[in-house]
């Protein structure tokens, strides 16, 4: 994926095979800017990379048959980089549509998690409608992890280097052909990052019923601070501003409060804080423990669903 990635090994002679079975379900994504890549994830639907999508009023898909259709914007999550498209008509009329439609998803999802130093490839396709694709490595996996925009992450899958041009939004596999999701240049300057089969689900049924990922947020900003709860020494967070109409500000938080705990759990950190806030459905109760004033004073706040910018 980076440009000293070496090349397979002539021994992997089945590799051009795993890439055209891969590639068959791989769209081209031409807006006016430029053009990326993206995934027939199930009959009719493209997944691609939302900030390369970023806000195109127009949207063209070069399906793997070479066709060229519209392509119409369902919604995004710019927490996962996720877009979902509907793959529109051709000039050709509702029939080539329909033929489009039934396009297969990637087959053989990777189940397991892949070990670093495991070999991958990311296949994407040019606008003229011809397959491009890229060799290189893992280069660092683990566990559940969030964005800093907010998405969370079943599974973390870093490639060993950046994405070439085109490849955003394009499928990346292993030498055996599984999919291991979809590339994302969107969360580290120089390494790409897959997106997991998983969340890539996950997140497609969020936006084929709603448009969009619903996430709880509380409205305030935070930082790190030493501060005295009932006479002794505490870690918490500072809050610093609480936005008006906020789900904090009708829970009676205020500026300068300390949080020391949120859901019974401690908050030492705005990560600590925000999975907390996470794992609380838009509408449910949050106990907040906070200093104020050097006294203890709990609140039960209402989490509400995160406008698209905002605070924790």
């Amino acid at each position: 994926m980076n440009a000293t990635a070496p090349n397979p090994s002539p021994a992997d002679a089945n590799l051009p095979d795993a890439v055209a079975r891969v590639a068959g379900a791989v769209a081209a994504v031409v807006t006016r800017r430029h053009a990326f890549a993206g995934v027939l994830w199930r009959p009719g639907w493209v997944v691609t990379s939302a900030a390369a999508l970023w806000r195109a009023p127009r949207v063209q898909l070069v399906l793997p048959s070479g066709e060229a259709v519209a392509g119409r914007l369902q919604g995004a999550d710019p927490g996962t980089d996720l877009a979902l498209l509907e793959v529109g008509a051709t000039d050709a009329g509702p029939a080539a549509a329909s033929a489009a439609s039934a396009v297969s998803p990637p087959a053989g999802a990777a189940a397991d998690l892949p070990r670093v130093g495991d070999f991958v490839f990311a296949a994407g396709r040019e606008p003229e409608g011809g397959v491009h694709a890229s060799f290189g490595h893992v280069g660092a996996v683990g566990g559940a992890w969030r964005s800093w925009r907010g998405g969370r992450f079943d599974r973390l899958i870093r490639l060993d280097g950046g994405l070439y041009p085109g490849l955003a939004g394009a499928a990346v596999a292993t030498r055996a052909g599984q999919v291991l999701g979809i590339a994302s240049p969107a969360f580290h300057r120089h390494h790409g990052v897959v997106v997991p089969a998983a969340t890539v689900e996950r997140v497609l049924d969020a936006l084929l019923a709603h448009g969009r990922v619903p996430r709880p947020h509380l409205g305030i900003a935070v930082q790190p601070v030493r501060a005295t709860l009932d006479g002794a020494p505490a870690e918490g967070l500072l809050v610093s501003s609480v936005a008006g109409d906020s789900p904090a500000a009708a829970g009676g938080v205020l500026v300068g409060d300390v949080v020391v705990e949120a859901g019974g759990r401690a908050t030492r950190d705005p990560e600590a804080l925000r999975a907390t806030i996470a794992d609380t459905a838009p509408g449910g109760s949050l106990s907040l423990t906070l200093a104020r004033a050097g006294q203890r004073v709990t609140l039960s706040v209402t989490v509400a669903e995160q406008p698209r910018s905002g605070c924790h």
